[in-house]
């Protein structure tokens, strides 16, 4: 993708603005979105391909959740950011399988990865899913 349409994006406010859409939803079937990223990230993407990444994660994770909070995160890890949303219900995988192929496929344009990893045992059963964005070479 040319680095031309790339902007530098405050990651905290850009996520506030998503779920500001999904607050009814969640609303709805009892689900708290809580933004944990940190204000002071930002990100050097193509706005309109991460908005649509985020958004089918996050929109996914509210309709896989209910009587939860969905908790979302922020990671740097070097030359890496990892945006990660926890507690994405346990019907995350099944409701994600319809756009999974395109949603990785964007972010890979994006020049990053998505990966879900589901935890159960006896006391806890949580989903989280994680976009992980490679900062361009310079």
């Amino acid at each position: 993708m040319a680095t031309d349409l790339y902007k530098t994006i405050p990651l905290h406010n850009f996520v506030d603005e998503l779920t500001a859409g999904l607050l009814p939803r969640a609303v709805s079937r009892k689900t708290l979105i809580i933004n944990q990223i940190d204000k002071s990230i930002e990100v050097g993407s193509d706005e309109n391909l991460l908005a649509f990444v985020l958004w089918n994660l996050l929109d996914r994770a509210v309709d896989s959740t209910q009587n939860e909070c969905i908790h979302i995160e922020s990671v740097e890890m070097g030359e890496s950011t990892m945006i990660r949303v926890r507690n994405a219900g346990v019907y995350f995988y099944r409701s994600c399988a319809n756009c999974f192929r395109q949603v990785q496929h964007a972010a890979e344009k994006l020049g990053g990865s998505i990966s879900i990893d589901y935890t159960s045992d006896t006391s806890n059963t949580s989903t989280t899913i994680a976009l992980t964005l490679h900062k361009p070479a310079a």
